[in-house]
């Protein structure tokens, strides 16, 4: 092929990619004209409990035989919050030694920690140095 049938294919091509997009974008309108209502109705059947508990900031601490400690957090993101949670646990004497984090809308993080040589600390103290450390001050719920 030589370069003005290239071009010329392209710019058809092109023409096609263009009606589409046109014919998706009415699509999308018609759509949206007719879930309107639909889409109303749903924040009037959301419990108010229920966005509240979405919300809600959540620490688990199970201490296991062993020196084992599963840790759970949920609660609002912060810059900051996932180095200085880190450093918590190591001055709480735990090793984390695995460890998913989630950052997309709120913060979560679940971590497997063994016990450094220190004395054991129970699970409510573990809770509540956590929560002061995500800037929940007071106490833990």
């Amino acid at each position: 092929m030589d370069r003005t049938s290239i071009l010329g294919d392209t710019i058809d091509y092109m023409k096609e990619l263009l009606e589409r997009i046109r014919q998706l974008q009415e699509e999308i309108e018609e759509q949206q004209q007719q879930e309107t209502p639909g889409v109303l109705s749903v924040f009037r059947e959301l419990n108010p409990n229920e966005m509240l508990a979405r919300n809600t900031p959540k620490f688990d601490v199970e201490r296991k035989e062993g020196g084992d400690t599963r840790v759970e957090i949920y609660c609002a993101a912060k810059p900051g919050l996932l180095l200085s949670t880190v450093s918590t646990l190591e001055t709480l004497g735990l090793d984390i030694q695995q460890c998913v984090v989630s950052c997309f809308n709120d913060f979560g993080m679940h971590a497997s920690c063994s016990e450094m040589q220190r004395e054991r600390m129970s699970a409510d103290m573990i809770k509540q140095e956590l929560f002061k450390n995500a800037g929940y001050g007071g106490g833990c719920l």
